[in-house]
């Protein structure tokens, strides 16, 4: 009945294999019918998931177990199907996550196990890990409760060899198949889950293991050691496995070194296996040359298909060891981090954030220290308290906010809403939403040609907020900033000292300045507080196997030149002077150019604004006309320093000239523009260059662009970027751009977490660029730190707001 007309009953368990062997009168065909039954499992376990979200663990079961039923093989032929199957594991792992829910560990531990053997009796290897995680979890659960020590330990020793198993499990699934897929929208859990708990469970048995009384200052040993640094592995495996994610979710194409005949191949395959997937869950009906097969030839094909695309895989990592260093990278050891990364003079604070707990790895060379921390929500928290006192209501930049005037012109996109215009569709092309341009100190109402509307009026001039001024008291901030370090990176202290920092952070902690924290409540301004800065030199890094990573491909490369390259001041607006007729090149793009600049647009608005809205007006990207000073100033002090610096402006600031022109004699690569680090789909997080003009490409240079340009080894400096206040859960945008870079060549990459002052900007990039190049064999990093303490000791931009967004991620030798 509801199988074969599409509209599943939500009836009982046998009512449900009743209702599906009924179908199997009406529907002769067996891919039909395999079509129904998938319908009819997707359903229940569509309104299982709904019911388990809410809470309604009853209806969930109900669903559920209705899943379970018509997928068991009473009906002919279906049962022992790949989707048949797939449903049925996740039906029976579904019931018990709604047992470990519920307290009930014994019976948990009972439905995962037949969750697990089922996967395995019906060939799906890669299907396995919820089941193991699950037990794994039931296990850590149960100990907690367990009063006798000894039967703790056992369970918890147990727990930890299914965590194993299970992360076993996750790094046997082919990367990129479509198994893969599935396992990641198919069940409750995530594999993230898995490498938090995992490694949680055991920085908890290092912790136990360690002697409560100890003093945090001495370094672990033993089998304390051991814990900490296997559970250590596993935060670093997880963050390449984020970041593979991420590429994964924009549909990032790796192609840099990689042979063309072998991209051709495996594309042909994946378009192979998308085509009868679609046959096989009933999205579309086989062609003329499929229309004979049946379900169970198309599952042998696509099964075929699977083990030819690992095969190509394994051939492009071995043609390309840039790309199997990505794909297939392994995680160091924290020994091997010791050794490989770390010197005398730097320690390494790696973050990673639990739902009920947090850790923090201190890394020296002599030795390793953890700390237990607050939860992920208390952290977040204490980020989003902290960003609020640095960039004050008044001054933030929300892409949906129309930019007011200020005593120092600002970095940041704006949005006109003077003009309605339909939300970007598939129809709808990015190109066709309105550019404002903004002059430094005065923002002109933005205009929109097409329709003819009046200017609005320019918002009245607003001063610098009070809680900014260098003057005011400071006692707001300080405590925020206090509050987190005490929180973050106080436990350790007596363990870094005075060392650089490499700080590798976690969610939101990415968003995080540390140099702007403040180590106690001295000071009675901005000026004089006592910032981290003063005390330690910091670097970032996505993770710290990376760091290895990107000195080993810097060895490996041509050495780069000393000449510089200075991106800056792109066309935005086809009414731009500028543009000289460069929009008429533009004529004839695609529908859907730029939807993914209007999408992150859209994405990391902190709040709507009229007409930000579905429906709402178009982008209004604003003019940076600073940044052509700034690059001006800059390419002055390269040839005080007998470096040779060429100038990309306007039009001449464009994608194109991004990824076409030989970029490998640069040593420095100086990127001033409008950047995103979209939280909400960090697979939109990219760089706004010249919009006017293009023939080829959409202006917006996204992640996976980037990941495809040829650089040599450069220091890559990005000077304006802007990201969404509100969202920065996750953190994987800064990653994904930052790593992005370093697997093009680049070992450091210099980011902006915030839209920040053109004046101040300018001050600040000119005096750190003066510091790097007349004096040779200065470090970035060391550069950047002088500069900064020098801004803050000028007063006039001491509050962190000025000069504490810039960060640097990668290598600081």
């Amino acid at each position: 009945r509801g199988i074969a007309t599409g509209t599943p009953s939500t009836s009982t368990g046998n009512e449900a294999a009743g209702t599906a062997t009924e179908a199997a009168n009406i529907v002769t065909q067996p891919a039909e019918l395999y079509r129904q039954a998938v319908i009819y499992a997707t359903y229940e376990l569509g309104l299982g998931r709904v019911d388990y979200l809410n809470e309604e663990f009853d209806e969930a079961r109900k669903h559920f177990g209705n899943a379970l039923a018509a997928t068991l093989g009473s009906v002919p032929v279906i049962g022992k199907l790949g989707q048949m199957r797939r449903y049925r594991t996740a039906a029976r792992t579904s019931l018990a996550d709604i047992a470990l829910r519920e307290g009930r560990f014994a019976e948990a531990v009972k439905l995962y196990g037949e969750a697990a053997k089922g996967a395995k009796d019906d060939g799906r290897l890669d299907l396995m890990w919820p089941a193991q995680r699950g037990t794994g979890r039931s296990l850590w659960s149960q100990a907690a409760h367990e009063t006798e020590a000894t039967r703790a330990a056992k369970l918890r020793e147990d727990a930890l060899v299914q965590y194993r198993e299970a992360l076993a499990s996750i790094e046997a699934i082919r990367q990129g198949s479509l198994h893969a897929d599935e396992a990641r929208t198919t069940f409750l859990a995530t594999t993230k889950d898995v490498f938090d708990e995992a490694s949680g469970a055991l920085a908890e048995m290092a912790l136990l293991s360690a002697n409560a009384n100890a003093t945090n200052a001495a370094p672990l040993a033993g089998m304390a050691l051991q814990y900490a640094a296997e559970a250590f592995r596993i935060v670093e495996g997880g963050r390449a496995r984020s970041l593979l994610d991420l590429l994964n979710e924009g549909g990032a194409s790796i192609t840099e070194g990689v042979p063309a005949d072998l991209l051709k191949r495996k594309q042909e395959n994946q378009e192979q296996q998308e085509a009868i997937a679609a046959q096989l869950n009933g999205i579309q009906m086989a062609g003329d040359g499929a229309a004979s097969k049946s379900p169970d030839q198309l599952e042998s094909e696509l099964n075929r298909l699977q083990t030819e695309f690992d095969s190509l895989e394994n051939q492009i990592r071995a043609a390309s060891p840039r790309y199997a260093a990505l794909t297939a990278t392994q995680p160091l050891t924290l020994a091997e981090i010791q050794q490989q990364v770390l010197d005398e003079g730097t320690a390494l604070l790696e973050y990673s954030l639990g739902a009920e707990h947090s850790y923090l790895w201190a890394v020296t060379r002599g030795g390793v220290n953890l700390y237990k921390l607050p939860a992920r929500s208390a952290l977040e928290g204490q980020v989003a308290a902290l960003r609020d006192h640095i960039i004050p209501k008044q001054l933030r930049r929300s892409l949906t906010n129309i930019t007011a005037e200020t005593n120092d012109a600002q970095r940041g996109l704006s949005l006109d809403t003077t003009t309605p215009a339909p939300t970007p569709s598939a129809k709808t092309p990015g190109a066709k939403a309105q550019l404002a341009k903004r002059s430094s100190g005065r923002t002109p109402a933005a205009k929109t040609p097409a329709a003819k509307t009046p200017p609005a009026k320019a918002p009245a001039p607003t001063p610098l907020p009070t809680p900014i001024t260098p003057a005011s008291p400071s006692n707001v901030y300080s405590a925020a900033a206090v509050e987190f370090y005490k929180t973050a990176v106080a436990p350790a202290a007596s363990v870094t000292g005075e060392r650089r920092l490499l700080i590798v952070a976690d969610g939101a902690l990415n968003y995080v300045p540390f140099e702007a924290l403040v180590t106690s409540a001295e000071g009675a301004d901005y000026g004089s507080l006592p910032y981290l800065i003063n005390r330690n030199e910091i670097v970032y890094a996505p993770s710290a196997s990376v760091i290895a990573a990107v000195r080993q491909q810097a060895g490996a490369a041509a050495s780069a030149g000393r000449d510089l390259l200075l991106v800056a001041d792109p066309v935005f607006n086809a009414s731009d002077t500028r543009a000289r007729g460069g929009a008429d090149a533009q004529e004839g793009s695609e529908a859907a150019r730029g939807l993914a600049l209007a999408s992150a647009v859209s994405d990391i608005a902190e709040e709507s604004a009229p007409g930000a809205e579905a429906g709402g007006g178009g982008a209004q990207i604003a003019r940076l006309p600073g940044t052509r000073a700034e690059a001006q100033g800059i390419a002055q002090l390269a040839r005080g320093a007998n470096r040779q610096a060429d100038i990309w402006l306007d039009l001449d600031a464009s994608e194109a000239n991004i990824e076409t022109r030989d970029l490998k004699r640069y040593r420095v690569v100086h990127v001033a523009t409008h950047g995103i680090l979209d939280a909400e789909r960090p697979q939109f997080t990219g760089l706004v260059l010249s919009l006017v003009g293009n023939k080829d490409n959409d202006g917006f240079l996204r992640t996976d662009e980037v990941f495809n340009l040829r650089l040599g080894s450069p220091l890559v400096m990005l000077s304006a970027c802007e990201t969404g206040l509100g969202k920065e859960k996750r953190g994987e945008g800064i990653i994904g751009l930052t790593r992005a870079f370093m697997y093009a060549g680049a070992p450091t990459v210099g980011v902006s977490l915030w839209s920040v002052a053109d004046r101040s900007t300018a001050e600040l990039m000119t005096d750190f660029y003066r510091r790097l190049l007349m004096k040779e064999g200065t470090s970035a990093t060391a550069a950047m730190r002088d500069a900064q303490r020098a801004m803050i000791a000028g007063k006039k931009y001491s509050a962190p707001f000025f000069w504490s967004p810039f960060v640097l991620v990668g290598d600081w030798r």
